[in-house]
């Protein structure tokens, strides 16, 4: 899988998500070749109780367009770059605002 599909996938879920929830803010994708890693920011969610994000994570759907396999978490505001991000996903340093 090509670097630009998942990033195109990654830009369609992210304006997705906020066309159909007007209250996420930003979103963060966390670049990889394998898999759709995003982190929308919403104030209406619960703060993470141990401090490590954890996402909802979705099978690739090629009949729809979503090549790769999806990994996408909630967080609160104050929450950016102080929770921890799942081990496989990096740092806060690799974070690309896309939404």
């Amino acid at each position: 899988m090509a670097k630009d599909d998942v990033e195109k996938q990654a830009k369609y879920l992210a304006a997705e998500n906020k066309k159909n929830d007007p209250d996420i803010g930003k979103v963060y994708w966390f670049p990889d070749e394998t898999e759709v890693r995003l982190v929308e920011v919403h104030s209406n969610v619960p703060v993470s109780p141990d401090g490590e994000i954890e996402p909802f994570y979705f099978r690739s759907d090629p009949i729809h367009d979503l090549p790769v396999p999806s990994g996408i978490a909630l967080i609160r505001p104050e929450e950016v770059r102080r929770v921890r991000l799942p081990a496989k996903w990096g740092n806060w340093d690799l974070a690309k605002e896309i939404g």
